[in-house]
């Protein structure tokens, strides 16, 4: 509405129509079956910070502004995606450390 996003409509709110209808839903206008206002996240937020978000408030797609401008959409399949990437990489990183570990100094004796 004039530039700015006033709700979600996802799979999830178009079978509860689907349900609340009873299937006949091709007049039904796409304000009554959307989430208004959802929850965003920030370009600023960190993958961890929008995982939160969509996990606290149980939540598979968060749209993403950029101060009231809508920049896109992200899906919990991306933050997996990412977190997946992440985790990959460091364990090739512990991995390689692991594998060049230093060896262990043997104590030195006195000899008497």
């Amino acid at each position: 509405e004039k530039g700015q996003m006033t709700g979600l409509l996802t799979f999830r709110e178009i079978l509860a129509a689907m349900n609340r209808y009873r299937g006949n839903i091709q007049d039904v206008k796409v304000n009554l079956v959307m989430v208004a206002n959802p929850i965003c996240g920030n370009l600023d937020d960190s993958v961890d910070q929008m995982r939160s978000i969509m996990t606290d408030n149980h939540v598979r797609y968060l749209p993403i502004k950029d101060n009231s401008t809508l920049v896109g959409v992200l899906s919990f399949h991306d933050v997996a995606k990412a977190s997946l990437r992440a985790a990959s990489f460091e364990n090739k990183l512990l991995k390689q450390y692991i594998k060049n570990w230093p060896e262990a100094e043997t104590p030195k004796t006195q000899d008497t």
